[in-house]
């Protein structure tokens, strides 16, 4: 987790806090007259209405809604209280860690120094493993088995210089590269290696932020019958079988005959999964 992140959810829960206080202006029970106090005379407790005026009513058995009322006034009250504190805590962290120097560079933050490096000194050195850049560097140099390499006649080469199998997936990789998303074409992804069960997804992906990796599929014959029940279902269920869903660690793009790939979708998946 990055400080952008930690500053995004921090944003997130400000505006969390400051929609449940509205909520708690305009609920019911704020209006109650009286607050409840809860007293323990000979072993009994028992509860009284206490108003501004100081003084009290017992409340019996008989006065039960009146004392749910002020017992969620009580909770209420208390909770506006403690998230008008949280929130101004968060504003102060948010102040902090948004805070800049004078020349506009945020100098407090790790991931961005190996990218404000002059030249001479980034082309002479690499990112730290512990920051994003670095992390997704050392990632992207990870090289799988090649005892199960697949093989393939690839034709289409990538902006990286390496060749995929289809305009589609050329598409997919061209998009992925420059919205900077180290990833890897064809890898040997192990489901149960014990077994030698491996599957090789068009494309593993590494969002560098949150540092999880996903599996993309793009499935391009959805119109061919045979493609349906011999490449998408047994690749499908073999999936689900080890716990490989879509949208958590599972991207699938599809296309057929009459419709190819949709480049916003493409598009959509980076941006909500990937950056």
């Amino acid at each position: 987790m990055n400080k952008q992140e930690i500053i995004a959810i921090l944003k997130a829960k400000k505006l969390e806090l400051t929609g449940l206080r509205t909520n708690i202006s305009k609920s019911p029970y704020m209006k109650a007259k009286g607050n409840l106090v809860c007293k323990r005379q000979r072993d009994v407790t028992r509860l009284y209405c206490m108003t501004n005026d100081k003084k009290q009513r017992y409340l019996g058995a008989k006065d039960r809604n009146e004392i749910i009322r002020l017992a969620t006034k009580s909770y209420v009250t208390k909770l506006d209280k403690a998230a008008e504190l949280e929130k101004s805590q968060i504003d102060r962290c948010i102040e902090v860690l948004e805070s800049k120097t004078a020349d506009g560079i945020d100098k407090a933050d790790t991931d961005l120094v190996y990218g404000n490096l002059p030249d001479y000194i980034r082309s002479n050195t690499r990112p730290s493993d512990l920051t994003d850049d670095g992390f997704a560097e050392r990632w992207q140099k990870v090289k799988s088995d090649g005892k199960w390499k697949k093989k393939t006649d690839n034709v289409y080469e990538t902006p990286r210089g390496e060749k995929v199998r289809s305009k589609s997936e050329w598409i997919i990789a061209s998009m992925l590269d420059k919205a900077g998303v180290p990833y890897r074409y064809e890898e040997a992804v192990p489901l149960n290696e014990y077994f030698g069960v491996f599957l090789h997804p068009d494309f593993t992906v590494l969002n560098k932020r949150t540092r999880k990796v996903y599996y993309w599929e793009h499935f391009g014959a959805m119109n061919n019958n045979d493609y349906i029940e011999n490449n998408f279902m047994p690749k499908m269920r073999e999936y689900y079988n080890f716990g490989f869903l879509p949208g958590d660690k599972l991207l699938v793009t599809f296309e057929s005959g009459g419709h190819p790939i949709d480049t916003t979708d493409v598009k959509r998946i980076i941006e909500n999964f990937l950056l």
